[in-house]
């Protein structure tokens, strides 16, 4: 992960205090969402006239902002060893991303909007919102350009730890949806409306960097394992499934050589390529995981890095059943999507702590708090993910709240569970919160450099 840190104080810890702060915020929408889509807690008005901006803001910031946070800590980590290189390029980026992050927070106080509800970066249209995105995009183009120009000689990437290859991997990935993203505007049809105009936009890009989210994942997977003690000794099948999740993304990225841009095969193919490829790097990882743990042993002083990644292997695998069994436009699709993003949120979250001795603080991995959190965060997701399947089943639309006069008992009772488990997931994102705000500093902290 990080080598060669000189104190606490830096651009890693920025970003993840960052991301942190996004995933906070998403939080607090997150709560009006649960109370919107839950039939028992329906009288409340305010709240359901709130759902559709609420959506917008949580989705955003609680996936493109903390994933992208995790990833700048990771690059940033790998960056402090060329840093006379780019003087002025990591800064940069923090300082866009944490731009981007404020002005999404408050884009629903401009009320100039239209919500969009597309998929993969759902959108206010306002001018707050607008100008995040921007930001973003300016961000990550000055995070990756320095690593990936850095990285393009082979020794150096062998140089890297497996941890850092996954985040050089991410990389790639991310910049190559930043190319569909060019590339679906620059061939964007002219005239659509806005919910078209958007969907297409963000469709071939957002599918793109679902691989980068992924590895991510499979990057704090590792992670783990090395505070577990129960590193990888070899790296070829590590770097296998990295591979297999990069070139799904290339694979995905060709579509627009391969098929016309604004015809349905264009459209399909993007889908192909995730139900194809989008498990097989991360499937190969979570074997290789299992199998460390059922073979390893690991010591009471990490148990909360166990609980993370124990509950992110249980999430990834019921979410990518559900995802063999969406059948329509209903609600068994967030159920499949929440699966999967709640995986790499918690794998996130253990990595979180794990990194937390390397920025000079105690260690939390023998902490009770620490512990619980994942466990009351996975159990509440497979509560909620569970409630919407069921309920997708009996056809109830995604994106929408209300609507439950007309539902079987047993739908509103499947509703019921997803919204309380909604609010144990909630509980336990509270949790993770404050496990990092209380987080102390260790009394050596300026005397160990943290290095990985």
């Amino acid at each position: 992960m990080v080598r060669g840190m000189k104190n606490p104080k830096t651009l890693s810890e920025k970003w993840l205090r960052l991301g942190v702060a996004a995933l906070a915020i998403a939080g607090i929408f997150a709560i009006i969402l649960v109370v919107a889509r839950t039939p028992q807690l329906k009288q409340i008005p305010v709240l359901q006239g709130l759902f559709d901006v609420a959506l917008v803001v949580h989705v955003d910031l609680s996936v493109l902002m903390w994933f992208l946070c995790f990833l700048g800590m990771g690059v940033a980590g790998i960056m402090q060893r060329y840093e006379g290189r780019f003087p002025y390029w990591p800064k940069a980026a923090l300082s866009c991303v944490a731009a981007a992050t404020a002005l999404m927070a408050l884009s629903p106080l401009n009320h100039e909007w239209e919500v969009v509800k597309s998929n993969y970066i759902p959108v206010l249209y306002n001018g707050l919102f607008f100008l995040s995105l921007g930001l973003l995009a300016a961000g990550m183009v000055a995070l990756l350009i320095p690593v990936l120009v850095t990285h393009c000689c082979r020794a150096r990437v062998r140089n890297l730890s497996l941890v850092e290859l996954g985040y050089l991997h991410a990389s790639v990935c991310v910049a190559l949806a930043l190319v569909g993203f060019f590339l679906s505007a620059r061939f964007m049809p002219s005239g659509l409306p806005h919910d078209e105009h958007f969907e297409t936009l963000f469709w071939a890009g957002g599918h793109i960097w679902q691989f980068a989210f992924a590895l991510l994942m499979m990057a704090a997977w590792v992670g783990l394992l090395e505070a577990l003690d129960m590193p990888f000794e070899k790296r070829r099948w590590v770097s296998l499934a990295y591979g297999l999740a990069t070139v799904g993304a290339v694979i995905s990225l060709a579509g627009f050589a391969i098929h016309g841009f604004d015809s349905g095969d264009f459209t399909y193919f993007q889908t192909r390529i995730m139900k194809e490829w989008g498990g097989l790097g991360a499937g190969l990882l979570a074997l290789l995981v299992v199998g460390k743990l059922v073979r390893g042993t690991f010591h009471w002083r990490h148990r909360a890095y166990a609980a993370s990644i124990i509950a992110s292997l249980v999430l990834f695998v019921a979410g990518g059943a559900l995802g063999l069994m969406i059948s329509g436009q209903n609600v068994g699709i967030p159920a499949h999507y929440h699966g999967q993003i709640v995986a790499i949120t918690l794998a996130l979250m253990g990595f979180a702590y794990a990194m937390l001795p390397k920025f000079g603080y105690q260690s939390v991995g023998a902490n009770r708090l620490a512990f619980y959190q994942p466990i009351i965060y996975g159990v509440g997701q497979l509560m909620h993910i569970g409630g919407l399947a069921y309920s997708g089943g009996y056809g109830v639309l995604r994106k929408t709240a209300g609507g439950f006069e007309n539902l079987a008992p047993e739908v509103k009772a499947a509703l019921g569970v997803m919204g309380l488990g909604g609010m144990i997931a909630i509980i336990g994102g509270i949790l993770f919160v404050l496990v990092m705000l209380r987080a102390r500093k260790a009394p050596s902290a300026s005397l160990q450099p943290p290095m990985l």
